[in-house]
């Protein structure tokens, strides 16, 4: 699992890229207001923000 490309520095703006993307293409263009597209925009962004703990996470155990 350390080595998978999710946990990378540069694939952390990808998630929150993909979650404004989908919100805005499933609200303003597909009109298609439900909630299975917020909780996969939601879960989107919850992995970004997973990955970003991982990593500090990860750089604080390197200095030590």
């Amino acid at each position: 699992m350390e080595k998978s490309l999710f946990w990378k520095k540069r694939f952390i703006p990808v998630y929150f890229i993909a979650a404004v993307l989908l919100f805005l293409l499933f609200h303003f263009y597909i009109q298609n207001v439900t909630l299975p597209i917020y909780l996969l925009a939601f879960m989107l962004i919850g992995l970004g923000v997973a990955s970003i703990i991982y990593n500090s996470k990860k750089e604080k155990k390197n200095k030590l």
